[in-house]
């Protein structure tokens, strides 16, 4: 049982909802790239990455893009007065695991930075070099750009699409050398992107 206790908008069209354990307990603990399955008032269950600090016990932080055309969930969290709220939750799991390696790319599409962001934090506090390039339709779009920017040790490039384009895959995947990993999230646009450019040197390394 989780208990909301703080919501914010971190971007256009986007909410993050901030929870505790209900009876104030410890919190299961979690790593980069983990998910909970959330149970919201109408019954509805949707997971979520968590985007908070990795390592944090007693709250949990997730994001969600309003999609207007969707299923109902993402319109409940942005309508929904959730403050004060209890939600039922699985416990975090974590099919998107990040690897120990000695460089990192981030490759994140809209609210896709939610699983990358706590890696981010992962990488600058092990003093491992990473770069993140960060696209959506606007810079308004893009979510948690002040953590970033505070993360050391990384390069951030940004791309709103309505200003640069789309995000120059071939490039980024280019520059990822022999050794680094590569991590992405975002639409299936951008998912499969990645996919259709990576060749035998990358296939092991690229983590969707």
């Amino acid at each position: 049982a989780l208990r909301v206790i703080q919501v914010r908008h971190p971007a256009q069209d986007a909410v993050s909802n901030t929870v505790a354990a209900a009876d104030a307990a410890p919190l299961p603990n979690w790593t980069p790239g983990a998910h909970i399955d959330v149970v919201l008032p109408s019954g509805l269950v949707r997971n979520y990455s968590l985007c908070g600090p990795p390592g944090e016990r007693h709250l949990y932080r997730i994001a969600v893009l309003l999609e207007r055309n969707g299923r109902g969930g993402s319109r409940e969290l942005h309508e929904t007065q959730l403050v004060g709220q209890t939600l039922r939750a699985t416990h975090p799991k974590n099919h998107f695991e990040l690897q120990p390696a000695p460089r990192y790319v981030f490759v994140a599409g809209g609210i896709g930075i939610t699983p990358i962001l706590p890696m981010l934090r992962a990488a600058s506090e092990r003093g491992v070099p990473w770069e993140l390039v960060y696209g959506a339709r606007s810079r308004s779009a893009m979510a948690f750009l002040d953590e970033i920017a505070a993360m050391p040790g990384g390069q951030v490039t940004l791309v709103p699409e309505e200003t640069d384009g789309r995000l120059d895959l071939p490039g980024t995947l280019g520059r990822a050398g022999a050794d680094a990993h590569v991590y992405c999230c975002g639409p299936a646009g951008l998912v499969d992107g990645v996919l259709d450019l990576c060749d035998e040197r990358l296939a092991e390394r690229v983590h969707v």
